[in-house]
């Protein structure tokens, strides 16, 4: 795609953010409208209309593009320009009025990701990237942490909230981790656990049974913040993400594949 085709989009998406930040902020009564889509895994009627917000606008500029939402679903046809939306990152934080909810837009071309935007609306933090042009939290420029001795440093460690099968494993990488770093938090949304690496408020992050929707924007924010990553895939689709610094990364993976 060319250049300035990706920039308008890129413009969009955080315009498009911050009206789906302000759609939230107002309707945040939705939390007690849930339904249930699998174990542990919920949606609010929030989630299903910020989506619909979202994809009217984008339809609105691009109407050509192809769009995978996490509420609507795979509607790309074939298509390698697509959008990426999940509407409501930390759909169980918003339901308890936790304040880590984000709002995740990502944009895939023919060379891969080439953009992502996260908002989170109860902070007012926008974070965001564009291939080849670094990444921002609030337009002013953010950088992984290369500095700070691993062994004073956090780590975002999330236990498999939706399968909890996998948690007597875990338990043990957690240990390994509690090794290297300081400290360890879960705070709710896979897209801002990306962006608080990418930010040098943490070293690692660490989460298994995710979707492309709660990572693809949060993975072009690290890589243009110049983090590095993991990410498997397993036979059911869902990935695990492995994310730090640069100075982390080979800790990390040794506390993962140990």
């Amino acid at each position: 795609m060319l250049r300035a085709d990706l920039e308008k989009r890129f413009e969009l998406a955080k315009n498009i953010a911050s009206s789906a930040s302000s759609f939230l902020l107002s309707h945040e009564s939705l939390r007690s409208q849930i339904s249930q889509k699998a174990e542990n895994d919920y949606v609010t009627a929030a989630d299903k209309e910020c989506e619909n917000l979202i994809i009217s606008r984008i339809r609105d500029s691009f109407p050509d593009d192809g769009i995978y939402g996490e509420e609507s679903g795979d509607h790309t046809a074939g298509n390698a320009s697509k959008w990426i939306i999940d509407p409501i990152d930390g759909t169980v934080d918003f339901m308890a009025s936790f304040p880590n909810y984000t709002i995740s837009i990502a944009f895939q071309d023919e060379e891969g990701l080439a953009f992502g935007v996260v908002m989170v609306p109860r902070q007012n933090e926008i974070f965001s990237a564009l291939r080849g042009c670094g990444a921002f939290l609030n337009e002013k420029p953010i950088h992984t942490d290369e500095l700070t001795p691993l062994g004073k440093s956090l780590a975002i460690l999330v236990p498999p909230h939706r399968r909890h099968e996998y948690l007597h494993s875990y338990i043990e990488q957690m240990e390994r981790f509690y090794d290297i770093v300081s400290d360890m938090r879960s705070i709710g949304s896979a897209a801002l656990s990306l962006c608080y690496v990418a930010a040098g408020r943490c070293s690692i992050y660490y989460e298994k049974v995710l979707y492309l929707y709660d990572i693809a924007a949060g993975l072009v924010i690290l890589s243009e913040a110049g983090g590095k990553y993991s990410l498997s895939q397993s036979e059911q689709g869902w990935f695990t993400v492995a994310a730090s610094s640069r100075k982390a990364y080979e800790k990390m993976m040794e506390a993962v594949d140990a």
